[in-house]
């Protein structure tokens, strides 16, 4: 499953090997051999290249199906901003996250389909 999904995140790229390998620092051959599944990764490679295609290892290894969005730039500041908070800040973000998206639902017609 692994060497399916560098596959499929590289050609969503538009980048060969030797370029994801380069911006890596890694060579090309070793790369090759993890997208044909002829070598195994260790750890810090698996997560450097969870990190470079903005997925989970989980998403890599097969464990998830479902890949995430890709996040901008703000929308990462704002996961970065509140994982940094408490556990009451937290739900004081929750508690205004709700009452906004209700009120949203109700005025501009957003679907219900967040939890």
């Amino acid at each position: 499953m692994l060497h399916l999904r560098l596959a499929e995140l590289r050609n969503k790229k538009g980048i060969s090997q030797a370029e994801l390998a380069a911006d890596l620092r890694i060579s090309r051959q070793a790369y090759s051999l993890y997208e044909i599944n002829k070598r195994q990764m260790n750890y810090e490679t698996l997560c450097l290249l969870a990190d470079y295609h903005e997925v989970s290892t989980d998403y890599l290894l097969g464990r998830q199906d479902i890949m995430p969005s890709f996040l901008d730039e703000e929308e990462r500041g704002i996961i970065k901003q509140y994982r940094a908070l408490g556990e009451h800040a937290r739900g004081t973000i929750k508690n205004c996250l709700s009452f906004e998206y209700e009120r949203a639902a109700k005025t501009e017609g957003v679907k219900k389909s967040a939890g």
